[in-house]
């Protein structure tokens, strides 16, 4: 069966392709929600296509809606309004309710709607406000049998009807909802951090295959945006893997001979440690291939880190791609912005620091755990390496080798620590984790210094301790 696009960016991607022909379906929320913005997109959608649409108002008057799509740059003059909101003597009564006496008032009201000559031919249907249909008549029984007899006569005429309605119940127990083919509700969810999100929840949707639950989306100046965190990239690599060098020679041997195509690299342990330059000495060995990658920061500036390249690592990157990521931003835009960056510039490295701050934009540790499924799983098939900086948050005594449950999912484990040696406080790291092979299990101290980069020691075979932090050296008897 023939699906048609809403017009909604993002939105056609959930429904895969869109609503079906001739079918009705329902849009929920609150006031302000962007029920009529939703709608408005839908008939512009269908006036690009050449198709006939028509709105049908139960809640504000054509001239009202006109002024509210003029912020959006659209123009409504082609859309057949149908306005019931002045028939209804909605706006200047105070009691809105009809006593339908007999069948011939009732079809006489559904007649008044359905036989308007604005309908014939019509393509698309934009129904709003039928909340108002409730206080017609005290008989809930009448008001189930209007919205019945107008969404069968929609139907017959295979237009495809979009109905709003404010949000009165609890999801999917109202009348309408039994009537309608697919169920869309507009949501504001407060997160963790005090950030207020715009969710679309598909509670519903018959006749076809979708991706069911939230999805979250911003009303922008071109209206409605959906960012669902859905599998996207159709492109596929070869197959083939390279054994890829970091550019650093102890830590490719610490590696077991480097990072393979395709894989998930975690790079885990406390502030100042080294892990994001560690990151950038191999998203700068990439650079040295002339491949492209990008590194995602919430905690540091694009200046900082082009500042570290240049000033520890004397280097000036050529096709490196550096995003800073505003906090506030919710976890579906930023996964399709990974996406989109992906499938513009087909990097061989994709690298988030730190994603810790993925836990306080998403909604749950389950979302944010099937997001970061869903990134490593595409980036596996093209072939690109997926880097994610874990920075550990307990005290410096306290051991962990990664948070937020995710060492699962990685095929390298880089785990760095604090230790003291003889009195000494040093930077250490481990490889504790090679899903394709061997790796040096051994610990080794990590230094930094400027204009060289990277400078790792050679193994620490003399000195136990790691658990506890604090290294000591074997002696003789030992």
């Amino acid at each position: 069966m023939e699906k048609i696009p809403t017009g909604i960016l993002g939105f056609d991607d959930v429904l895969k392709g869109g609503l079906r022909r001739g079918w009705t379906y329902l849009v929920k929320g609150t006031p302000g929600s962007g029920k009529t913005i939703f709608g408005l997109q839908f008939l512009m959608e269908g006036l690009k296509r050449g198709e006939k649409c028509a709105y049908i108002s139960f809640d504000e008057t054509a001239e009202e809606v006109k002024l509210q799509a003029k912020d959006f740059g659209w123009n409504l003059d082609d859309v057949y309004f149908i306005d019931k909101v002045r028939d209804l003597d909605i706006i200047s009564s105070n009691i809105m309710f009809y006593d339908f006496d007999t069948m011939v008032e009732i079809t006489s009201f559904i007649e008044s709607v359905t036989r308007v000559r604005e309908l014939e031919g019509v393509d698309r249907v934009f129904i709003d406000g039928v909340g108002a249909l409730r206080d017609l008549t005290k008989d809930p029984t009448i008001s189930r049998r209007i919205l019945v007899s107008i969404t069968c006569f929609l139907n017959s005429i295979k237009a495809t009807t979009l109905m709003a309605c404010d949000m009165t119940e609890e999801f999917g127990k109202e009348i309408i909802s039994y009537i309608t083919s697919g169920e869309f509700i507009l949501e504001r969810i407060e997160r963790k951090d005090g950030e207020i999100l715009r969710v679309l929840h598909v509670l519903k949707y018959r006749g076809g295959d979708a991706y069911l639950g939230r999805h979250y989306f911003d009303i922008t100046r071109r209206g409605i945006v959906v960012y669902p965190i859905i599998p996207k990239v159709k492109r596929k690599s070869s197959g083939i893997k390279r054994l890829l060098s970091t550019g650093n020679v102890e830590l490719d041997s610490m590696l077991g001979g480097g990072i393979y195509e395709g894989s998930s690299v975690i790079i885990a342990g406390k502030s100042g440690l080294g892990k994001t330059n560690l990151c950038l000495q191999i998203l700068k060995e990439n650079d040295l291939r002339g491949d492209v990658g990008i590194i995602y920061t919430f905690d540091e500036s694009k200046e900082i880190l082009m500042q570290r390249l240049r000033g520890l690592f004397n280097y000036e990157p050529k096709n490196m791609i550096i995003r800073e990521v505003s906090p506030s931003v919710s976890l579906g835009k930023f996964y399709n912005m990974i996406i989109s960056d992906v499938e513009t510039y087909n990097p061989k490295i994709v690298a988030i620091d730190p994603i810790n701050y993925l836990a306080s934009i998403a909604l749950t540790v389950e979302e944010l755990l099937k997001t970061l499924r869903m990134i490593r799983t595409q980036l596996r098939d093209l072939g690109a390496v997926f880097i994610c900086i874990d920075e550990i948050a307990e005290a410096m005594g306290v051991f962990r080798l990664t948070g937020l449950g995710i060492s699962p999912h990685a095929d390298y484990l880089i785990s760095g620590r604090f230790m003291e040696i003889e009195g000494e406080l040093v930077k250490t790291i481990a490889v504790v984790k090679n899903r394709f092979g061997n790796h040096e299990r051994s610990i080794r101290i990590l230094d930094i210094k400027e204009g060289e980069g990277l400078r790792i020691s050679e193994p620490l075979k003399e000195y136990t301790g790691i658990i506890k932090g604090v290294m000591t050296k074997f002696t003789s008897k030992q």
